[in-house]
């Protein structure tokens, strides 16, 4: 999967992340995966004009990552994360975004910046692809994305999961549950609600390094 931007940390992002344990960062990274793959602004959410943070709320508490675009044509499309926070409350504090409007201007000011890539910071703390851990955090993330690309799809036809489920022949409930997650979801029954949203399907099998299909 193709992701929309890419996400680039400068160095208190970076110390921020390194700092949580271990199974809280991991979860911080699987949402900021996730957001490069289908918009959700429950997790990626948009600030002002020039900030938006990551959010991730995990075991009660409340983690950001505050961000802004840097669409100059160097690098592309580039997200770039400041600085983070832990929280108790889901409301950020203002003096956090004028901190990172202050991070800002000073990066643009100096024109060129060290970053670590988001891509980086996964491979230290979770492990390169191809190992287990790593492959089971990506294989985790497909699947999350096919309910995520579900639910804004229907959004965007502005059907509600009721209306989808009368198209596909199920009920609401368990559009719901595709939408949440389709790990436990017959194929037949994904492909059809795809169909239903006029959505083109194309997969690939590889076995023993060959594309079967």
């Amino acid at each position: 999967m193709k992701p929309n931007f890419e996400i680039e940390l400068l160095h208190e992002a970076v110390e921020f992340l390194e700092n949580l344990d271990d199974k809280a960062r991991e979860k911080i990274y699987y949402n900021m995966k996730k957001s490069q793959l289908a918009f959700d602004d429950e997790l990626f959410k948009k600030l002002n004009d020039f900030i938006w943070e990551f959010r991730t709320f995990y075991n009660g508490k409340s983690y950001r990552l505050f961000s802004f675009w840097d669409k100059s044509g160097k690098n592309g499309t580039l997200v770039v994360a400041s600085h983070g926070i832990l929280k108790k409350t889901q409301k950020t504090p203002l003096k956090e975004i004028k901190k990172a409007e202050e991070i800002r201007k000073q990066v643009i000011m100096a024109d060129k910046f060290k970053t670590v890539s988001l891509d980086q910071m996964i491979d230290r703390h979770i492990g390169n692809l191809g190992t287990e851990r790593r492959d089971a955090f990506e294989n985790e993330l497909r699947i999350d994305v096919i309910g995520q690309a579900i639910k804004q799809a229907r959004q965007e036809r502005k059907l509600t999961q009721e209306q989808l489920g009368k198209l596909v022949g199920v009920q609401k409930s368990q559009i719901s549950k595709l939408e949440n997650s389709v790990k436990n979801a017959r194929f037949e029954t994904i492909l059809k609600v795809f169909e239903a949203l006029g959505a083109k399907v194309n997969f690939n099998v590889v076995l023993d390094k060959q594309t079967i299909v």
